[in-house]
């Protein structure tokens, strides 16, 4: 090779390595099945005092073991924080977009003016004929699911954006979804001058109230809770269980919610969802892709305590004056708490093909792209107009 080829080469080399990509492998095997794991709020802080909590160690949890793992920034177009709205517009669409806004460009305006709308992964998939799905223990038009399925240029457009989910972009739109909220979005579409279960009948879809209701064999269901406390981890395999019965291969992506503003309950959802990864990870086949990510941390700190010391030492007293309410901060003995969103990088993890390309030090935007080209495909953007 001559010095200048080779110099060359060596130049695309270093670029790659720091954009966190390598060389693709010629014939190295593609994802038929992806699986976004998304702990709202569940940046490396709270992964780690969720691994102290259930186990004692630094590294009990099995997203902390997982054979690749990266860091991850998560910062929005216009702050160095961002909302759930830009931080999984990032992720799902590979590109950024303003706080406030779902997968639309950056000449959206919040509350005001529609911008130009984002592909996202879920929509590539419905376009190949893929099942999708999503399952979130928030309400089924929080941010995270709705950048999937949605355009809007305001995350609190909550009739808007569950409408969308009966009027899909792409395929026949989302086939399984399962998650909250059901009577706060029921009222805000009747408010809006609809009724959401008639506007679900005209889609072909029935809106149910219990997985119990879902027909044996189903391929499509929606099924809206008013809470979030069912069963998360029926709810996925019920949702893969569908999902695998499209010989085409499938995208699901499930949310849990892990906001330590109530520390013990964000903590011990992490652990919950951390089983749930790993029990869907050791039931994955050689075709699936398992990553697993947070669209921005949080300000909880583990600032003292010996090993072997309760790392939630004095917050029943804590709970206790605030009867049952969220705080804004705390301080105990071992751990504090500030109830924002922090810029800190996240942490990714993965298995499965194209599980490779995660490493180093991402952009949230780049896992939209090992996601596509897990799949072997590739981004699709609409020439610019004249």
């Amino acid at each position: 090779m001559r010095p200048a080829a080779l110099l060359a080469l060596l130049l695309w080399l270093a670029t790659a390595t720091a954009a966190g990509t390598q060389p693709e492998t010629r014939g190295a095997p593609r994802a038929r099945h992806v699986i976004l794991f998304l702990a709202d709020a569940g940046g490396i802080p709270t992964v780690h005092a969720a691994s102290l909590l259930a186990t004692g160690s630094p590294r009990g949890l099995f997203v902390q073991r997982m054979p690749h793992i990266a860091l991850v920034d998560t910062s929005a177009a216009d702050a160095w924080v961002t909302d759930s709205a830009a931080g999984m517009t990032a992720i799902v669409t590979g590109q950024k977009t303003n706080n406030g806004v779902l997968s639309q460009g950056l000449d959206a305006i919040r509350k005001e003016t529609d911008g130009a709308p984002l592909r996202s992964i879920l929509e590539y998939a419905e376009a190949r004929g893929l099942s999708t799905g999503i399952v979130t223990n928030d309400s089924a038009a929080g941010a995270t699911p709705a950048a999937l399925y949605a355009k809007a240029n305001d995350r609190d457009k909550a009739a808007e954006i569950i409408l969308q989910a009966f009027s899909p972009r792409q395929g026949d739109g989302v086939d399984v979804l399962i998650g909250g909220g059901r009577t706060a979005l029921t009222r805000a579409v009747a408010a809006s001058g609809q009724d959401l279960a008639a506007v679900a009948g005209t889609a072909g879809r029935t809106v149910l109230t219990d997985m119990s209701d879902i027909p044996a064999g189903a391929r499509r269901a929606v099924v809206l809770y008013d809470g979030a406390e069912f069963d998360l981890a029926a709810a996925v395999r019920t949702a893969q269980t569908m999902l695998a019965r499209n010989p085409r291969g499938s995208f699901l992506m499930v949310e849990c919610d892990v906001h330590t503003d109530r520390v013990r309950q964000g903590l011990e959802r992490m652990v919950a969802f951390d089983r749930i990864i790993g029990e869907a990870a050791a039931a994955a086949g050689p075709d699936t892709l398992v990553l697993f990510t947070a669209d921005h941390s949080f300000a909880l700190r583990v600032h003292d305590g010996a090993t072997g010391t309760n790392l939630l030492d004095g917050l029943d007293a804590v709970a206790e004056a605030a009867n049952g309410a969220s705080v804004e901060s705390l301080r105990l003995a071992n751990l504090s708490m500030d109830g924002t969103h922090t810029g800190e990088p996240v942490m990714a993890a993965a298995q499965g093909p194209g599980s490779f390309r995660v490493r180093g030090y991402l952009s949230n935007t780049d896992l939209f792209g090992i996601m596509l080209r897990a799949y072997g495909w590739r981004e699709e953007r609409p020439a610019p107009s004249k």
